[in-house]
């Protein structure tokens, strides 16, 4: 199944603080067949996107280390102009990987593994 991308590129305001923020859903599989399209349509929704831009992994079945260097490649450029790109709901797929690359601290702004290392780091 090839992937989808869902973009809410209007304000979305937070309950909980009050920040409004852009929001993007992926849906589907990502491997290196999927790579350039996936790259292509995240570049176009980063020229549209606020400065606070939220992606949803939950729907992602299978993501490949390729659109995993993508991922992380985005987030880079966001960081370089001041934006925030927060990943949430991470699918087990998304989450075996990253675990896997020890990378939970680049990507894991919602799950439970960043919790667990900051629950670790608090107990010293």
């Amino acid at each position: 199944m090839p992937f989808l991308l869902y973009t809410d590129l209007q304000e979305v305001p937070s309950e909980s603080s009050g920040i409004s923020y852009s929001k993007v859903t992926i849906e589907g599989e990502l491997t290196i067949y999927e790579a350039l399209e996936f790259k292509e349509k995240l570049d176009s929704v980063f020229g549209n996107c606020f400065s606070f831009l939220e992606i949803d992994l939950f729907k992602l079945q299978k993501i490949d280390t390729s659109c995993l260097q993508i991922l992380l490649s985005f987030k880079k450029e966001a960081q370089r102009i001041n934006a925030d790109v927060r990943f949430v709901n991470h699918s087990h797929g998304v989450t075996k990987l990253i675990d896997f690359y020890g990378l939970s601290w680049l990507l894991n702004d919602d799950s439970k593994f960043s919790k667990l290392v900051q629950f670790e780091v608090g107990k010293d």
